[in-house]
């Protein structure tokens, strides 16, 4: 799959680019959540790149599920101050999202300037792909990068009709994502293996349909284990569990049990408070009022030992609750050994996975530390990607 791009020759002098980020990230206390390998931080990078060739960057972005409603909490602009800060300029933000604030705003930028329109979704017509804003938007700009890989599953305005009315190239990142997992469809390498942890079977199903004829071995950890248990009449005491993929996970055994590695021992908790008291148990062993909370060390160093002999790992989910510290163990180790592991092409992806392998420090040892984590579930599941697909060469 080859698609257009802006390094090839593209003069952008005094152009306006409007630009498609990724800036969905968690804000707490007026600030975004967000470490040196995140969405926001790597967006930086691209928008340094274009102002250094002395275009005029109007940034697209959404933030959360506001549902075509203008809602304060989720404004962009905790988004444009930290982009402020990385790229060291004032980042301005429209009031509107292509109204009469943003095509005033962007009329008396300068070369090197960027101004960050609010949030693209508290238009309705966004997740209804509407011409009319893609049209309203393309009065903003020259020319259209799209460089959020984590929304280009999505069939939105700001994403796939823009295309049609805008000369539309992918940006870097959005490149380098779609060549790696493609290598994974067309040339997996083998031994291969898949590690797949979270919690929502229905997230995860496709890409393991599509994946286990080929994978050498699936390592299943996190609540998406507990499914897998429930299937195999296992207890799991009042451990997360997605109860409609408890079908799903006895398909996939029945067909794949000797490829599917599920967890021998694990840590379990009566809270999930981090100071609750923690044991190591079997996986036989897992009382009414337990809560599976992490990888045992057996289940750490079998998941470890099989990805240090592989030439290709997909990682998507954290194997334990993550959000507490002291749970966080194995998929620390997990992600260590991933990273460990020079000779192999090393994927991870998902927006709770990668503050884990930044916790980890090892965010920028792996081949690719994908951007999306639904996107890059449906593109290895072999799903469309409309604004992928819009911007083929």
């Amino acid at each position: 799959m080859r698609l257009r791009t802006l390094r090839s020759g593209v003069d952008l002098f005094g152009k306006r680019v409007l630009l498609r980020i990724d800036a969905n990230v968690p804000v707490a206390k007026g600030k975004v959540v967000d470490g040196p390998h995140g969405k926001v931080a790597r967006a930086a990078v691209d928008i340094e790149w274009l102002r250094q060739r002395g275009a005029k960057v109007v940034v697209m972005t959404h933030l959360g599920r506001p549902n075509g409603r203008k809602i304060s909490a989720y404004t962009v602009r905790p988004v444009a101050r930290r982009l402020s800060e990385l790229l060291s300029i004032d980042v301005t933000v429209a009031r509107d999202i292509a109204g009469p604030f943003a095509q005033k705003l962007v009329r008396s930028m300068k070369n090197g300037d960027v101004v960050l329109l609010e949030n693209v979704r508290f238009d309705a017509g966004e997740e209804r792909n509407s011409t009319t804003l893609a049209h309203a938007l393309a009065q903003l700009g020259d020319l259209y990068m799209n460089d959020a890989f984590a929304v280009s599953h999505r069939a939105h305005s700001s994403v796939d009709a823009i295309t049609s009315e805008l000369p539309s190239y992918a940006g870097p990142q959005l490149v380098s994502e779609v060549e790696v997992l493609a290598k994974v469809l067309a040339h997996p390498r083998h031994p291969f293996v898949v590690v797949m942890g979270g919690l929502k079977m229905a997230d995860k199903i496709p890409v393991m349909r599509r994946l286990l004829p080929e994978a050498d071995r699936v390592l299943v950890g996190g609540a998406l284990a507990h499914a897998f248990f429930v299937a195999d009449g296992i207890a799991i005491g009042r451990s997360a569990v997605d109860k409609d993929g408890v079908k799903d996970a006895e398909q996939l055994l029945k067909k794949f049990r000797e490829k599917i590695w599920l967890p021998t021992d694990m840590v379990v908790a009566q809270s999930l408070r981090k100071d609750a008291t923690c044991r190591t148990v079997t996986v036989d062993a897992v009382r009414k009022t337990d809560r599976i909370v992490d990888l045992g060390p057996e289940t750490v160093e079998r998941f470890s030992n099989e990805i240090r002999g592989t030439k290709m790992v997909v990682w998507n989910g954290p194997l334990g609750y993550c959000e507490v510290g002291a749970f966080s163990k194995g998929t620390t180790a997990v992600a260590r050994a991933i990273a460990a592991n020079k000779k192999a092409i090393t994927i991870v992806g998902g927006g709770d996975t990668i503050p884990a392998v930044e916790a980890a420090g090892v965010a920028d040892q792996f081949t690719l530390l994908s951007t999306g984590g639904g996107a890059m579930l449906e593109f290895l599941a072999g799903e469309k990607m409309p604004g992928v697909e819009a911007l083929e060469s």
